[in-house]
């Protein structure tokens, strides 16, 4: 698995613009129908809206918002991405505690990448309160309490460092490293409290010889670069 990865500047700075596209009616119906099908599978799906990236530079990304429908029909069918043009955003953290980095292998049922391991907190950038403005450490820290149960006052230093695009359905990952004082017992217990089925394990590696097979490429870079 070969994914895109380059450097980005700490004052990233993210705007958001009009979306400049209108599918041909062809186009929507097989995106409509390849929604309904996924919602047969897994019925809680939620068709929110979602940032796409139009164009990224070390300092700059440039996007919009759209439907989460799209990114999922792009997923399920790679081949849509010349007709679509989906590269949709998302946030990695890796949070470092006193014991070492921490990883959580994904659910078997999830819908993207089941069983892979990955650095939590995670997830696509969406709109969370009724603006178009992208905050990427917002977005970070909602997933951290979404899927962990951790708060904002649990980090500091936060770090963005790097944007992962992946080959097969354009996601674009942003890495941010995050420090804790939390112990990882007290991570894991906060996690095991809130009960999110995101990942099916969590642990905590302070060895580039304890990183898990089927590790994702975004973390793997992640983690490179704190070796550095």
């Amino acid at each position: 698995m070969q994914w895109e990865t380059f450097a980005l500047e700490p004052s990233l700075k993210v705007r958001s613009i009009s979306n400049p596209y209108i599918y041909p009616s062809l186009l929507e119906a097989e995106v409509n129908r390849l929604w309904e099908n996924k919602k047969k599978q897994f019925p809680k799906l939620f068709n929110g809206r979602i940032f796409n990236v139009t164009t990224i530079t070390s300092n700059n990304i440039t996007g919009y918002w759209t439907e989460y429908k799209y990114v999922l029909a792009q997923t399920v069918k790679p081949e849509l991405y010349t007709q679509l043009l989906i590269r949709s955003l998302a946030v990695i953290g890796l949070i470092q505690c006193s014991q070492g980095i921490i990883l959580g292998k994904r659910s078997t049922n999830a819908v993207y990448l089941p069983g892979y391991w990955q650095s939590p907190p995670a997830g696509t950038v969406e709109s969370r309160q009724n603006t178009d403005d992208v905050n990427l450490l917002d977005q970070l820290y909602a997933e951290a309490q979404e899927e962990l149960g951790l708060q904002q006052n649990d980090f500091f230093n936060p770090t963005i460092l790097s944007a992962t695009e992946h080959s097969d359905t354009h996601i674009i990952d942003i890495g941010i490293k995050l420090e804790t004082q939390l112990s990882y017992q007290v991570i894991l217990q906060k996690w095991k409290e809130n009960a999110n089925p995101e990942y099916q394990a969590l642990i905590c590696i302070n060895n580039q010889l304890d990183i898990p097979d089927r590790t994702l490429p975004t973390t793997l870079y992640l983690l490179k670069s704190m070796g550095e």
